[in-house]
């Protein structure tokens, strides 16, 4: 008999990822508490970096069809972890999540169609992921919506298409978008190409700001530059982005069981 994940009865036999770490799951879990440790393993800080049980704990949330562990899950195998990477499974979990309304799953889809890195390179696909995700009022799938219509990619070229997707993306707070509406406000006539590029370099720009900014002054708990550089790099090689947003959507996700 399957058992529920929002409470799971003492008298109850675990699911396998829970009885492989009795110290650390109490005999009531919640959802919410499965995927805080599976992203913890991942991303270490607070737990060693383990992917492997990180995986055995999202993976246990996914199947109760959760839409954020989908994503982690999804996430966690396009890694470039060696105990952990499986191209296909990540694509399948990221559709599972993005199946279940999960934009940022369908954002991040929409990014892997698109470059045929991890998976096939379909612009059709990218662009249905993509809307998705906009739809749903996801500010990076709207501004990437609003690039491809100003440049005809995936796409037909429709300035008034990439003009309306770069105002909803501006609305929902992205730092770029209005610089292409004023420009296409005032009539320029740079070639697209020229447009994308600008914003390359503004977004560089401020990255040498902030990573040349004095550091604010001590408090709480503090981590030396060092540790902090590598847990940097450790969520990047696990396929952490500026834009996937995923502490947003785990403090905020809805709880989902099969009882």
């Amino acid at each position: 008999m399957g058992i529920a994940y929002g409470i799971i009865p003492q008298t109850a036999m675990p699911p396998p990822s829970v009885a492989l770490f009795p110290s650390m799951v109490p005999p009531v879990i919640s959802t919410r508490a499965v995927i805080s440790h599976g992203t913890a393993y991942r991303d270490g800080g607070l737990l060693i970096p383990d992917t492997v049980k990180a995986q055995k704990f999202l993976e246990c949330a996914a199947k109760q069809e959760i839409d954020a562990a989908q994503y982690a899950l999804g996430k966690l195998y396009l890694s470039d972890d060696a105990d952990v990477h499986d191209l296909a499974k990540g694509i399948y979990w990221l559709k599972r999540s993005a199946d279940n309304g999960n934009n940022y799953a369908a954002y991040r889809l929409g990014k892997e169609y698109l470059s045929g890195k991890n998976t096939i390179k379909d612009a059709e696909t990218a662009v249905s992921y993509l809307r998705q995700a906009a739809d749903n009022g996801n500010a990076y799938a709207q501004y990437l919506l609003g690039k491809l219509t100003l440049m005809g990619e995936g796409v037909p070229k429709d300035m008034d298409a990439a003009y309306e997707w770069f105002a909803a993306a501006r609305d929902n707070g992205h730092a770029y978008a209005e610089f292409f509406m004023k420009r296409m406000e005032r009539g320029e006539q740079e070639p697209p190409s020229v447009l994308l590029a600008s914003t390359r370099l503004l977004y560089h720009m401020g990255n040498i700001f902030r990573d040349n900014s004095p550091a604010p002054a001590a408090s709480g708990v503090q981590i030396d530059r060092k540790r902090l550089a590598q847990l940097r790099q450790k969520r990047v090689a696990l396929g952490h982005k500026p834009d996937d947003h995923e502490l947003e959507q785990q403090q905020g996700f809805s709880m989902k069981f099969h009882m």
